[in-house]
């Protein structure tokens, strides 16, 4: 009798209850058996070795810009770009069980999260902590059962954890959102896609990403981010470009004669 094929899981960075996972279950649809990872660069390696099917990274939020260490990730596993995710984000401010408003002393979460609610927190008048991954802050605050701390993170994290939510809806701006990137094992042919991704890199010389943005919009791309994503050493970036339908390959090809570089594929981004 033949073993069925395993499933393999969704790897995203984060603890359950982080929005990547929300975002995978979004993308994949009905609740995909997931991987938690403790930063996108393990997040890539688990698909690069074989451990996850596919990866959901958040690569940019509207308030704070792109978030760091992706580029980086990147350059370090052999993964392709298959989708992408948006996901509105409204924090939820949680608590111990039991715990006040009025007895909250520390706001803890990711840093990006903490910038999107910086003038709420600022009116306040609370103290911040930086905290590696807001999940994994939730987690511990569960733990802990400290009144004096709150997190800010989703309404699944009180659910998951047994958190009380004091504050909901929490954003500085009412358009947040996380742009998420899905990677694969291997490229994916996409006749429609409208919108490309490639690594590039190392450069000596930062002029040729101005000549690159130049000749991809010379070819027709209609949103060139020449470079989205900085590697720490400043010199490996992650380019995007949108385009005709199925172009992207071809017009990829024609400007980057000479450049070290890799295609990460092309997909069709939400509507």
């Amino acid at each position: 009798m033949p073993h069925p094929t395993r499933v393999l899981p969704i790897a995203f960075t984060g603890a359950h209850g982080a929005y990547s996972e929300e975002a995978a279950r979004r993308h994949f649809g009905g609740s995909p058996s997931t991987l938690t990872c403790p930063d996108p660069a393990e997040t890539l390696r688990a698909v690069a070795s074989g451990r996850a099917g596919h990866a959901v990274v958040a690569v940019e939020n509207s308030i704070t810009g792109p978030f760091d260490g992706v580029a980086d990730a990147l350059f370090a596993a052999e993964v392709y770009v298959v989708g992408e995710v948006h996901l509105s984000i409204r924090h939820c401010l949680l608590a111990a069980p039991g715990a006040k408003l009025d007895e909250i002393a520390v706001v803890t979460s990711h840093p990006s999260a903490l910038a999107q609610c910086r003038d709420w927190l600022a009116s306040w008048g609370v103290a911040t902590r930086p905290a590696h991954d807001s999940a994994a802050a939730a987690q511990e605050l569960a733990t802990s059962g400290d009144a004096a701390f709150a997190v800010l993170g989703s309404r699944t994290l009180a659910t998951l954890y047994g958190l009380d939510v004091l504050a909901e809806g929490l954003s500085d701006r009412p358009d947040n959102k996380n742009r998420f990137l899905v990677f694969g094992p291997k490229q994916v042919v996409d006749d429609d896609a409208r919108r490309s991704a490639l690594l590039l890199g190392p450069l000596a010389a930062p002029r040729a990403l101005k000549t690159l943005r130049i000749q991809l919009e010379a070819r027709g791309a209609s949103r060139a981010r020449v470079p989205f994503l900085g590697s720490s050493d400043g010199k490996r970036f992650l380019v995007e470009f949108d385009h005709r339908p199925g172009q992207g390959i071809a017009m990829a090809a024609a400007v980057l004669e000479g450049l070290p570089h890799r295609v990460l594929g092309s997909w069709s981004p939400p509507l």
